[in-house]
């Protein structure tokens, strides 16, 4: 650790203690040395006395009681087998993970984030120690190879054959909720929900609201008589709603309601089109009204899904945001001058900083490879699409507000850029900041200031804030959301990290929704180079076309980015069968650059998300 003295030496040593502490009770479980247990628990009580009378001895000092701390940490939480080569770790904030073992091959491996306290990498990590992880994960369950295999294996995507799931009439529609959930999120929603039922050509579209109706499950229990009518038995006559129970993973929910994975028939009662319509989490452990990202990420392996998650900063619904985001999206598709309202035109906007390896990838890479296709690709070709860039020098922060506060939006924005990351010390501050787009503000390798990032509060404060009409995609760390535990970085041996108080949807996406954008498409977790370059190759850029293509031929949102599921797929069935070759090997690996980079791709495939209605279309 650097000589530093003041806040930065409190907020280590702050970190440090509060790590020790989250792991106390397991440590005082699994510890055989009690003496060392003792001398651990009359340091934090030293440190803790310091911090509340911000006493500190001489740097120097403060400097070895910080190593040794996390060096009696790292041995406690990490033990290793005899014989076994040690590699030490440090944590040097919540959501850093850097090895300090030397690594024969360069290091590929960075996130697209920036620590928001420090000005920091999120992350850095060598190919030993990332192929080392990969290892730790096993094989995928049987239950997920058998739905990858069925992935690769069809030669269409979505429903079956008889079904056009461009037309949801025929794809059907539905939103699911928990079922113990407030009924004020679906009341919220009922504009929207009624506009689906017209689409659909339901022939009861009135269902009323009563007082005794306190949660989801009781108001549609109501109009289903008691859950025995059905969307199957009864489709076009009851509520499109469907309920997820405390608990419930995705294949029991599908066998529940009649149905399983693979190409869908939307016949057999789960519509092809699903908007989850739910927080990803609780701050209350008691509290299990909501349903998990990984049921979002397991149901889109074959249907259309996207999530609308309102939230404060304590992760409480706001239904007043519910119901802005339905009745902006039925007006979007219902006024005649809907199309005339938007510019025909895909913005795009990238960050690209001096010394800064993701950002430069991203820039060169991705953002510069489809600004050629969308000059040259036959879709935005025969669409007469226009382009606007704003890459490296240009990705300010003020351009990014000019282009959001247009008086004709953009149909499309794409940005790349680092997203902010924050430590779990102050959840309140993670909670709001977290996933925000870092701009060209910020010189890389510097302190970094608040103003060098845009967040979902400073869209609030945009009087003029215009997205009417506009599909967004973020590509950046915590772009979408957050888990509240580590889903990538972690040692097989030890439960997995905390970085986050709650599971969430990010701030900047929920507030763009509000704004007037249909739909917002980033990653829950990390975000990767490895979206569009890896195992040596660079600027694969397909996927992204192919999504930005979709979507400007008119189709679906969650019809459109159904390849980010076909790549997921095929990478998790790769790594499968790498880590299931290495199992027969005894441990060793001939190519660890190689299972580093399975690992990686196959992160960054799997946490992609749709935010929003997944029936929504540009109006191009």
């Amino acid at each position: 650790m650097p000589n530093q003295r003041g806040n930065d030496i409190y907020d280590a040593l702050q970190h440090a203690v509060g790590l020790i502490q989250q792991h106390a009770d397991r440590l005082a479980a699994d510890m055989e040395d009690v003496t060392q247990l003792e001398k651990i628990k009359t340091l934090i009580e030293k440190l803790t006395e310091q911090f509340n009378r911000r006493e500190f001895p001489a740097g120097t000092e403060i400097n070895r009681l910080y190593d040794g701390l996390i060096k009696e940490l790292d041995k406690q939480l990490s033990p290793t087998k005899p014989g076994t080569p040690t590699v030490e770790f440090r944590y040097e904030t919540p959501l850093v993970f850097v090895s300090t073992e030397a690594s024969t091959e360069s290091d590929p491996f960075s996130a697209n984030g920036i620590d928001g306290v420090t000005g920091n990498l999120l992350l850095k990590i060598d190919a030993n120690t990332a192929a080392r992880m990969a290892q730790g994960l096993g094989p995928e369950s049987p239950e997920m190879q058998g739905v990858y295999n069925a992935k690769q294996e069809v030669a269409h995507l979505g429903t079956t054959a008889d079904f056009n799931q461009n037309k949801i009439e025929e794809a059907r529609w539905a939103v699911v909720v928990r079922g113990q959930d407030d009924v004020e999120v679906i009341k919220a929603l009922w504009p929207l929900i009624q506009h689906r039922m017209r689409q659909m050509g339901f022939s009861q579209i009135d269902f009323d609201f009563q007082s005794g109706d306190s949660t989801c499950g009781a108001w549609l229990s109501r109009h289903t008589d008691g859950g025995k009518k059905t969307l199957k038995s009864h489709w076009g006559e009851v509520p499109p709603v469907l309920l997820v129970r405390a608990g419930e993973r995705v294949n029991a929910w599908l066998s529940r309601h009649g149905t399983s994975q693979g190409p869908v028939d939307p016949t057999h009662g789960v519509p092809f089109y699903l908007m989850i319509a739910a927080r990803p989490g609780s701050p209350d452990p008691a509290d299990d009204t909501y349903v998990p990202l990984n049921f979002q990420y397991e149901l889109d392996m074959f249907w259309g899904v996207g999530r609308l998650t309102f939230t404060d900063l304590n992760g409480r619904h706001r239904f007043d945001d519910y119901r802005t985001y339905a009745e902006r999206v039925v007006q979007a598709e219902t006024r005649a001058d809907a199309a005339a309202r938007l510019r025909k035109e895909i913005v795009f906007f990238g960050t690209r900083h001096e010394g800064d390896n993701s950002t430069q990838r991203s820039a060169d890479e991705l953002i510069t490879p489809l600004i050629e296709w969308s000059k040259t690709g036959k879709i935005p070709v025969a669409k007469g699409l226009a382009q606007t860039s704003y890459l490296g020098d240009d990705a300010t922060r003020s351009n990014l507000e000019r282009l959001l506060s247009a008086s004709t939006p953009p149909a499309l924005l794409f940005t790349a850029s680092h997203g902010i990351g924050l430590p779990m010390n102050d959840p309140t501050l993670l909670v709001r900041n977290q996933g925000a787009l870092v701009t060209a503000d910020f010189e890389f390798g510097e302190k970094i200031k608040r103003d060098h990032w845009l967040a979902g509060e400073d869209l609030d404060g945009m009087t003029n804030a215009n997205l009417e009409g506009v599909i967004a995609i973020l590509f950046a760390c915590y772009g979408a959301g957050c888990p509240q535990h580590d889903e990538f970085i972690f040692d097989k041996t030890q439960p997995r990290r905390q970085i986050a108080p709650f599971p969430f949807i990010a701030q900047l996406p929920q507030r763009m929704l509000t704004k007037g954008t249909l739909a917002v498409i980033g990653h829950v977790e990390r975000a990767w180079t490895y979206s569009f370059g890896n195992e040596g190759t660079k600027a694969q850029t397909q996927p992204f076309e192919d999504v930005l293509g979709r979507l400007l031929d008119g189709m679906p949102a969650g019809s459109a980015t159904d390849q980010f599921n076909m790549i997921q797929g095929a990478r998790s069935l790769t790594l499968t069968d790498e880590l299931e070759q290495l199992s027969y090997m005894q441990g060793n690996i001939p190519d660890p650059l190689r299972l580093a980079q399975l690992w990686m791709a196959r992160n960054d495939a799997r946490n992609y998300a749709l935010l929003g209605d997944p029936a929504v279309k540009l109006a191009v």
